[in-house]
C-alpha cells in the first residue's frame, strides 16, 4: 500500500471523517425530510393540508418567484457552509472536554439529562441574543435578514445573516462544548430535536399532533407563536418555550393566526 493509499485510509477511518459524516448525515438527513414535505405541500393543494396554513390571506410561496430564488441562494450558501465549519466544532468539542465516538451508548439516563441540560441552555441563549437582535441597530444591520420572510417555511430556519447564524450555532453548541464528556450518539439525537423544532416553528402551518403547540400550549409557542413574530416583527423571541417571552413581558397569543 503506497503512502496516498494508506493517508486516504487513515483520513476515512478517522474521528473527526467519522464525527462529520454522523454530525452532516443527521442535519441533512431531518432537514430534508421534513422540508421535502413542505416542499411538496406547496407545489401541490391538499384541501385537508392546507387548512392547516397559518397565513391563509397570503398567497402561497410558488406564487412570489423572487423570495423563492433567494431562498434557493440562501439555502446552497448554508449548505456549504455546515460542511466547512463542521471540523471546526469537531476540535471545540474536544478542547474543551471529551467527545466519546467510538464507545458504547451512554445510559438513557445520561442521555436525557444532558438533552435537557442542552434544550434548556439554548433557549436561554436564544431567547436574549435574539432579544438582542431586536434592538435597532443590530436589527437594522444583522436580523433583518431573516425576517425578510415574513412568510416563512421551513428553510427559512437557517437563513440569516453570517453573524446571526453564528449565534445560533453558540446556543445550540455552548452548552455540549462546555459538558467534560459527550457522546456522538448523544449529539445526533441533539441535532434531531433541534432541526425538528427550528425547521417546524418555520413550517408555516399549525399541524395537529406533530406541532410542540398541540401538547403543551402553556409553554411552547411553536410554529403559531413563532410565525406570529415573522409576521409581526416582534414579541415571542423563544426558541423551545414562551417562560422567557412571558416573563420579560414579550410573549402574545398567537392563536389569532388561526384566523388569518
Amino acid at each position: 500500500m503506497n503512502t496516498t493509499q494508506l493517508a486516504s485510509k487513515s483520513f476515512a477511518q478517522s474521528d473527526l471523517w467519522l464525527f462529520s459524516l454522523y454530525i452532516i448525515g443527521t442535519f441533512e438527513c431531518v432537514f430534508w425530510l421534513f422540508n421535502a414535505f413542505l416542499i411538496i405541500i406547496e407545489l401541490y393543494d391538499f384541501p385537508s393540508i392546507d387548512k392547516y396554513r397559518i397565513q391563509k390571506h397570503k398567497k402561497k410561496l410558488r406564487f412570489q418567484p423572487d423570495l423563492v430564488n433567494l431562498m434557493i441562494k440562501e439555502t446552497l450558501r448554508h449548505q456549504i457552509s455546515t460542511i466547512l465549519l463542521t471540523p471546526v466544532l469537531f476540535y471545540l468539542l474536544n478542547y474543551f472536554g471529551h467527545l466519546d465516538i467510538h464507545g458504547s451508548r451512554p445510559s438513557w439516563s445520561t442521555i436525557i439529562y444532558q438533552l435537557t441540560l442542552f434544550i434548556l441552555a439554548e433557549d436561554a441563549i436564544f431567547f436574549w441574543t435574539h432579544y438582542l437582535f431586536h434592538t435597532p441597530w443590530l436589527y437594522k444591520a444583522v436580523h433583518k435578514k431573516h425576517h425578510v420572510y415574513t412568510q416563512p417555511t421551513g428553510v427559512v430556519s437557517v437563513l440569516s445573516d453570517p453573524w446571526e447564524g453564528l449565534q445560533n450555532q453558540i446556543s445550540i453548541w455552548l452548552m455540549p462544548i462546555l459538558l467534560k464528556d459527550k457522546h456522538l450518539f448523544t449529539l445526533c439525537l441533539w441535532i434531531v430535536i433541534r432541526v425538528y423544532q427550528t425547521v417546524n416553528a418555520h413550517s408555516g402551518y399549525d399541524f395537529p399532533y406533530i406541532s410542540t403547540q398541540y401538547w403543551l400550549p402553556s409553554i411552547m409557542s411553536g410554529a403559531l407563536g413563532h410565525d406570529f413574530h415573522h409576521q409581526h416583527g416582534k414579541w415571542n423571541y423563544g426558541s423551545f418555550f414562551n417562560v422567557w417571552d412571558r416573563l420579560m413581558g414579550t410573549y402574545r397569543s398567537s392563536t389569532n393566526n388561526k384566523r388569518n
